[in-house]
């Protein structure tokens, strides 16, 4: 044979068992996609307003022993005595049905946004089935909401600023620092100087509690668009320079007054502030 005639039957034998390889791929069975079997946290509502601003939260946790809610929100609840929130501050015993559905129910809470935790097994864990939640200095919490708070509610009908995230270099801290800000609308456009207001969360909480828990971004759209409030640039910076909770810390208040104040005065060039040089 040919060299030429060799090359040819070669290719021919190459094409035979690639195709012959293809239709065994093809033929060949397909792995099942295997699901994990359909559980009641599937579908569970874990929180819900009812219409007489009760609040009812369930978990689904069917190997636990005891699950209690630690909720914010009892200190709205008409005729509560102060042994009543101590008691309620403590944890609502939750009931378990045959399910493994642990539910309590709460109130009539106050229009407002809360916090809330379940305590499993007397580990605290944020509501899986809720993805709304806020930092706190040492841990997560989840949310919840009674709507009628029309003051820190979201309206469609007045304009709308914007909260951003910013990072910046702390020169007193020594590393990269978090804080939110706060400009009205139509500050991109703007000519005119806005004063600066520094809104500092409360112990234990994070540059994002007024922006989050706090709404402090509606309550300043509506407290503008009603003339209550002139438009300025409000800065929310984070209070705590450690895990370690200590209020006044020394390098903290260098950190607030002197690294943010120098940042948003560069980038923010149409800002005055309020006090201090």
């Amino acid at each position: 044979m040919t060299p030429s005639g060799i090359l040819l039957c070669s290719a021919i034998t190459l094409s035979a068992i690639c195709l012959q390889a293809q239709q065994t791929q093809q033929n060949a069975p397909k792995p099942q996609l295997s699901l994990p079997a359909p559980t009641p946290n599937d579908t569970l509502k874990s929180v819900e307003v009812l219409a007489d601003r009760q609040v009812r939260f369930r978990i689904w946790a069917p190997a636990a022993a005891e699950v209690k809610l630690n909720a914010e929100g009892g200190e709205t609840i008409v005729g509560m005595t102060p042994e009543d929130l101590k008691t309620f501050n403590a944890g609502i015993a939750m009931k378990k049905s045959d399910l493994g559905i642990w539910e309590a129910t709460i109130g009539p809470i106050k229009p407002g946004v809360y916090l809330y935790n379940f305590i499993v097994d007397g580990v605290s864990a944020t509501d899986p089935r809720n993805p709304i939640s806020v930092q706190t200095v040492n841990a997560s919490r989840s949310l919840y909401e009674v709507p009628g708070a029309a003051f820190s509610e979201y309206s469609p009908d007045v304009p709308h600023g914007v909260v951003g995230v910013v990072y910046y270099n702390s020169k007193a801290i020594g590393g990269l620092r978090r804080m939110h800000i706060y400009t009205p609308p139509g500050y991109e456009n703007g000519t005119a100087r806005l004063p600066v207001l520094y809104l500092l969360h409360g112990a234990g909480g994070t540059d994002n509690s007024w922006s989050v828990t706090g709404r402090a971004g509606a309550i300043l759209d509506n407290l503008i668009a009603a003339h209550k409030a002139v438009p300025m640039i409000v800065v929310m910076p984070a209070g705590h320079v450690s895990r370690d909770f200590h209020a006044g810390s020394g390098n903290g208040n260098m950190d607030t007054t002197h690294s943010t104040r120098t940042w948003w005065k560069t980038s923010f060039p149409m800002s005055t502030p309020t006090t201090g040089p």
